[in-house]
């Protein structure tokens, strides 16, 4: 049986070890099969993922490190629920590292980088003219992915990756917001990025980081429900 989490196309009875573990428990939270606030049972993860309950519980603790899952000393793991001070952490860090990327960005982007953003450019229309919501949260993630590519450091680029992730998992939890002026911000921010505008490049993801973050906090606590799928409820 193929199980198909995002991205990843997981063979049910393959055995997933490190990382490819971790990214496709990830990928279950960032996509909201496992929502903000619900009990993850390690033996039900174990089961789909064909492996036992080290390698989960080995996981789980890497997405703790990255703030996506809570661990408790006694009872089963849940996912971390979302908030606004969970909302403003996350802004707030990308606010201090996505800015000067950007600028970086424009300074040091190849052709090859810049034709990865238009391609993820493109991509996003097409699904924003089909109304397919999820997959434009994970466009999202790409562009500003992209953008820290091309800064040209390694060390930023890793971070902001890991941002993005979260990011992710903040908009799918609030999939009734309207993201499509957030998503046009990102061809103004191209446009400075490609005519190698750093001043222009920083200004402009700093004021779309800005008004993200105010959509965010505006999408209240209620709308964000608990699933049923593989977790369990408190």
């Amino acid at each position: 049986m193929v199980i198909v989490t995002g991205a990843l196309v997981l063979e049910e009875s393959a055995t997933l070890r490190g990382s490819a573990l971790v990214d496709a428990i990830r990928d279950l939270v960032v996509r909201g099969e496992l929502a903000p606030g619900s009990r993850i049972t390690e033996p039900q993860l174990a089961t789909r993922f064909g492996v036992s309950r080290v390698p989960v519980r080995e996981a789980l603790r890497g997405l703790a490190v990255e703030g996506l899952i809570d661990l408790r000393p006694y009872g089963s793991p849940t996912v971390t629920r979302l908030n606004d001070d969970v909302i403003r952490e996350v802004r707030s860090v990308r606010s201090i590292l996505e800015p000067p990327a950007a600028r970086e960005a424009a300074l040091h982007r190849t052709d090859a980088d810049l034709a990865e953003i238009d391609a993820i450019l493109s991509q996003g229309d097409d699904v924003l003219a089909r109304g397919e919501l999820a997959e434009l949260h994970r466009l999202n993630s790409r562009f500003h992915d992209a953008v820290a590519s091309a800064c040209g450091n390694e060390v930023v680029k890793s971070f902001i990756h890991v941002l993005s992730s979260r990011s992710e998992w903040i908009n799918t939890a609030a999939m009734s917001r309207d993201d499509k002026h957030l998503w046009h911000e990102h061809f103004e921010i191209r446009s400075a990025i490609a005519a190698r505008d750093a001043p222009l490049a920083e200004a402009l993801m700093a004021a779309h980081i800005r008004r993200a973050t105010a959509d965010d906090l505006s999408v209240a606590d209620s709308s964000w429900g608990v699933s049923r799928a593989i977790a369990s409820p408190n």
